[in-house]
């Protein structure tokens, strides 16, 4: 019976492994900002910055169609930064623009075999910006 409940628990934490492949930060016209920090792991991005002017981006792929929990926290002290997440065709499945504080939770169903990009784009924006997902 021990047995049985150790493999119950390993085939669930199969099914459930992270699907998600995250590629670095590219940059549109290179990072101008020298307090840009940046960093991306197997389920976020995140950088703070000082004066972000310009666009980066995040590619995403899944292994197999899969519903992805989205949480998105941004804080900016001054300028502006807009985040949205869109696909090869340039669909657009959350967005947000602030100057203050914005914050997306949102779950989005990603196709296995698309490229999905992470976009941030600022303007004089002192600040930072989390994305996790799962």
């Amino acid at each position: 019976m021990k047995k049985l409940a150790i493999l119950l628990v390993l085939f669930t934490a199969i099914l459930n492994a992270q699907n998600i492949k995250s590629s670095g930060t590219h940059f549109v016209d290179g990072v101008k900002d020298k307090k840009w920090s940046n960093s991306n792991g197997a389920d976020f991005t995140k950088a703070s910055f000082s004066d972000f002017t310009g666009s980066c981006y995040v590619f995403l792929e899944v292994d197999e169609t899969t519903l992805v929990s989205f949480e998105t926290f941004t804080k900016v002290k001054s300028g502006n930064l807009e985040v949205k997440l869109i696909d090869e065709d340039e669909q657009t499945f959350f967005y947000c623009k602030t100057t203050k504080e914005c914050e997306v939770l949102k779950e989005i169903t990603l196709e296995k075999g698309k490229k999905y990009r992470l976009y941030f784009t600022g303007k004089n924006a002192k600040g930072s910006y989390r994305v996790n997902f799962k």
